[in-house]
């Protein structure tokens, strides 16, 4: 009934807010996975959870499968964020495995691009960046974002991307 939606879609959105009280941060994820593999990617991010010592709660929309995976953790601790991200990689790689994707509804950018070959071919990847080049032929459009630099981008996870760079006289950020 409505009231009781209402009160459903009030607990979900309040979720994210309800994580601050449990933890001073926390690292959102965005994946979406086959809702008949829900179950066991929710055990896998428990295992997940125990092996890096995080906690780690579930937020979700259990309707079309995009995960909100909430990773809590401190980031005082000297080097608790490099963890966090890597564990965050590893859920993004398990929803690639199980046939789902890297982002339900966020899309990819500077953080998820270094996983565009867990779930794309090298010759998908070049196709991709001949349509998007039809539309944004100056590379103006997101510089930097989407598209794993090197190709394979493992050696270049880490790497620092410049902060500041002149493309045709306008500064890329």
């Amino acid at each position: 009934d409505p009231e009781t939606r209402l009160k459903i879609w009030k607990g979900r959105k309040a979720a994210f807010a309800a994580a601050g009280h449990l933890s001073p941060d926390y690292y959102v994820q965005d994946g979406v996975i086959p809702r008949t593999q829900m179950a066991y990617v929710l055990k896998e991010i428990e295992g997940l959870s125990e092996k890096y010592g995080y906690r780690i709660a579930n937020v979700f929309h259990a309707g079309d499968g995009n995960l909100h995976p909430l990773i809590l953790y401190d980031n005082s601790v000297k080097g608790a964020l490099e963890k966090v991200e890597e564990l965050g990689g590893e859920i993004l790689r398990l929803c690639v495995k199980v046939g789902g994707s890297l982002s339900g509804e966020h899309g990819i950018g500077a953080d998820k691009k270094c996983f565009m070959p867990d779930m794309f071919s090298e010759v998908d990847l070049e196709t991709m960046q001949w349509v998007r080049q039809v539309f944004n032929p100056k590379g103006l459009a997101n510089p930097g974002k989407m598209f794993p630099t090197p190709k394979t981008c493992g050696e270049a996870a880490r790497a620092k991307v410049e902060t500041f760079k002149k493309l045709d006289g306008a500064e890329v950020f």
